[in-house]
């Protein structure tokens, strides 16, 4: 199943337009982790906006399909994430010992019943592979807040490094985003892949703070930062800060002169390769 997104990019041009019309309330930390960081208003516009564009969950779309289980996570202020895990497996001999996980973060017009069977192969290679909606999106509840995601995915890390020996991390525009906000807070994991993220979000009036480009680390030899060249939501001009920034610290970096929005490439046979890619950096040994 590959993801169509078409619809989400006129959506944004929308949101874009109305966010440079609307005037929110300075960004300010809070306890709660469903305040808005964004402005009061644009925040909430945003993720309206871009949930508007999710599909609603459909089991039927992995129902029969082997070695995926539903998966649940209750944070700390109390919100159930819901989700998938795909298991490790041999496709002639079933379950194996898992080598590790990884954990993917969505884009922010995706939901994990939508993705989960495309990453296959990366179970098949011999990790756990675990996929939730973000709170407020497909099952999961709560408040949609860019900061209730970045301390949601801060949590699941932590939870998962205690069961496996081998941490791997992989996400997805948004979910780059979020997954580069949890390596600035110095997580422990091996590797990451950071697919087609913008470099900034205080555009948009979030704090400077959680930008992405603010938090890749000095070192970023185990990160891998992808690119899309004809990609219509996070074209090179949004990710090219990203793109410099981890050549300059030792990242593997590639730009697909074919890559569209992940999951939302035209042809199988460049969905697939950007997949192989992804999992080849994920499964290499770290230094």
């Amino acid at each position: 199943m590959l993801y169509r997104g078409d619809t989400v990019v006129p959506k944004l041009g929308i949101m874009l337009v109305l966010l440079s019309a609307i005037t929110g309330l300075n960004p300010a930390y809070a306890n709660d982790r469903e305040d808005t960081m964004c402005g009061w208003i644009k925040e909430r516009l945003m993720f309206k906006i871009w949930s508007s564009a999710a599909p609603d969950p459909d089991e039927s779309r992995i129902r029969g399909k082997q070695f995926i289980e539903t998966v649940s996570f209750k944070t700390s202020d109390k919100r159930t994430l819901k989700g998938y895990r795909y298991l490790a497996h041999n496709p002639h001999a079933g379950p194996i010992e898992p080598k590790g996980y990884i954990l993917m973060a969505l884009g922010n017009a995706m939901i994990a019943d939508q993705i989960i069977d495309d990453l296959m192969l990366f179970s098949q290679k011999g990790y756990d592979v675990y996929i939730y909606d973000y709170r407020g999106y497909g099952s999961s509840e709560g408040k949609r807040r860019i900061k209730a995601f970045i301390e949601d995915y801060k949590e699941l890390v932590e939870h998962l490094n205690s069961q496996y020996q081998r941490h791997l991390l992989y996400g997805v525009s948004l979910g780059g985003a979020v997954f580069l906000n949890v390596i600035g807070s110095n997580v422990d994991f091996d590797r990451a892949v950071i697919d087609s993220s913008p470099s900034r979000l205080s555009t948009h009036g979030c704090p400077k703070e959680i930008d992405p480009a603010e938090n890749v680390p000095d070192d970023a030899t185990n990160i891998m930062f992808i690119t899309g060249g004809i990609d219509p939501v996070t074209g090179p001009e949004m990710t090219s800060e990203l793109i410099k920034l981890g050549k300059q610290r030792g990242a593997t970096v590639f730009e697909g002169p074919d890559y569209s929005h992940p999951f939302m490439d035209k042809e199988v046979h460049v969905h697939t390769e950007r997949l192989e890619r992804v999992l080849n950096f994920l499964h290499l040994p770290s230094e």
